[in-house]
């Protein structure tokens, strides 16, 4: 089961939407690239929105792995790990009866409950 994820901003994410926003128009594909690489690099830097940049993982360990291994390409990175969504109050959000999963934030302090555990993992 992959349930970690790292959430975050990164370059290679931000130059793909930079893509989508400069039109080639009349420019030639030199041009167009140098836009497209200030944009992108503009956006790597001023932007807020954290997006989900890495693949899911089985453990917290590996998302840790992959931030140090991608350090110059990704910033403000946050592991993440499949939970229930809360309402403002703190209780669960519950739709056709059961609980809806999101993306959650991770605390190494938390400990996952995954169901009750059986009498040989007790012991």
């Amino acid at each position: 089961m992959s349930a970690f994820c790292v959430f975050g901003i990164s370059k290679s994410i931000c130059r793909k939407a930079a893509e989508k926003k400069i039109e080639p128009g009349r420019m030639n594909i030199t041009e167009w690239a140098i836009k497209r690489d200030k944009l992108a690099e503009a956006m790597f830097l001023e932007s807020l929105r954290k997006v989900q940049i890495s693949p899911k993982f089985d453990a917290p360990q590996f998302c840790e792995d992959w931030i140090n291994s991608a350090k110059s390409e990704v910033r403000d990175c946050i592991i993440m790990c499949r939970g229930e969504k809360v309402d403002k109050h703190g209780g669960p959000v519950i739709k056709a009866g059961q609980p809806v999963m999101t993306w959650v934030e991770y605390s190494a302090t938390r400990s996952l409950s995954f169901g009750p555990l059986s009498d040989q993992e007790q012991s």
